[in-house]
């Protein structure tokens, strides 16, 4: 299942200098996050609690066990009833991208996959299937939301088969389970395991984001807040965090934010803050510390070509035009549909002198290009450059 789990700033971000020694800590000891409540207005009243998330009418309780106790299911595991039953209900389902409750998703038929993975859980728990989620690596999706990119993680819910008896006095080292996966892709493969607490702090960083694309920052701290409740140092949620308050101008708050994820967060998850610092010290003029940052982060893993687009600009607003051609290639190998880096290369390689391969490559973005305006502006450049070429 494809869920909107965290959102990635174009325009803003914060962070500091990058050069502090990290040192091993227990997860137990660490602070707080720096997190300023006074910058907001009190929104708690909109936030939904965790139990309603997952809380059925009875009459949604009722429709699953007259299907879940049909004599015809009697032989089945209880895991295989639950998926038989979600197999049923999905029928008609419409995808819609908004995270709702486990009562909305089923009397509304609709909602993404992080709402069909709360269902999941709420008939688990009905009646006691234990519930695992994993991380997976799938090619991701990417939306833009005005000055906001949306990005999608894929998790999968397994729901497990009862534990057998012990054999000869040992416990199985093996249970069966079914993979619940409602996007299923070929060639995924397994980076974790989520937990429960990280598996709630997913729904209310989806909230966050929906309120955050609509500028309700109050709705999106209340959120991020409660996210944070639960998994204190979530990378994800701190990367939020940090944009809203440099939104209410504290931009030495979210510098503090983004230092306190660099050090407490997961680090094998932090391009997005690097990305973030990278972009706030550029917006300070800290040019030179930008630098530094942006030669850390091309040595970074990110599957999301907009990043290197943006990368791209940065280098080459800077002219550093060979650094800004590397960013666009990076972009182009994710994503050769889009018309960005086949622009942002084209400008590049102009600028180091090959112009053949400019005009070869803006050709190419103006091919790709679904929008007029865009396509205009490619074609004034692609002919200005071919005159250029003629005379």
């Amino acid at each position: 299942m494809r869920c909107i789990v965290l959102i990635l700033a174009l325009l803003i971000s914060a962070c500091a200098n990058f050069s502090h020694q990290v040192k091993p800590f227990n997860l137990n000891d660490i602070p707080s996050p720096p997190i300023s409540s006074q910058l907001f207005i009190d929104s708690s009243n909109v936030v939904v609690e965790i139990d309603d998330v997952f809380r059925l009418t009875k009459a949604q309780q009722e429709d699953f066990f007259k299907y879940y106790n049909r004599p015809k299911n009697r032989n089945l595991y209880p895991n295989k009833r639950i998926y038989q039953y979600l197999t049923e209900k999905m029928k008609g389902f419409n995808f819609y991208s908004d995270t709702l409750t486990a009562n909305e998703a089923i009397s509304q038929k609709l909602g993404n996959c992080l709402s069909l993975a709360i269902v999941t859980h709420s008939l688990a728990t009905l009646v006691g299937v234990e519930v695992q989620y994993e991380l997976v690596e799938t090619p991701p999706i990417y939306q833009r939301e005005g000055e906001f990119v949306l990005s999608s993680q894929h998790v999968q819910t397994l729901l497990f088969e009862p534990e057998p008896g012990d054999f000869y006095g040992q416990a199985p080292l093996w249970r069966g389970f079914i993979r619940v996966d409602y996007y299923p892709a070929q060639g995924t493969e397994t980076l974790r395991k989520v937990s429960t607490k990280e598996f709630y702090a997913m729904f209310y960083r989806n909230k966050a984001a929906e309120a955050m694309t609509k500028a309700d920052y109050e709705v999106a701290f209340q959120y991020l807040r409660k996210a944070l409740e639960l998994i204190k140092n979530d990378n994800q949620a701190i990367n939020m965090m940090a944009i809203i308050h440099e939104r209410k101008g504290h931009s030495e708050k979210a510098e503090e934010l983004y230092l306190y994820a660099l050090e407490y967060g997961r680090k094998d998850e932090q391009f997005e803050l690097l990305f973030n610092y990278h972009l706030f010290l550029e917006s300070q003029g800290r040019h030179s510390e930008a630098l530094e940052i942006q030669r850390k982060i091309a040595y970074q893993q990110n599957k999301n070509p907009y990043k290197w687009v943006n990368l791209g600009d940065s280098a080459f607003a800077h002219k550093d035009y060979s650094s800004a051609l590397g960013f666009y290639r990076k972009a182009l190998k994710l994503a050769d549909y889009l018309h960005e880096p086949y622009a942002g290369i084209a400008k590049a390689q102009y600028q180091l002198g090959n112009v053949k391969g400019a005009l070869r490559n803006f050709k190419k973005a103006i091919d790709k290009s679904h929008d007029d305006s865009i396509k205009k502006l490619y074609f004034l450049k692609y002919n200005l450059l071919k005159k250029r070429v003629s005379s």
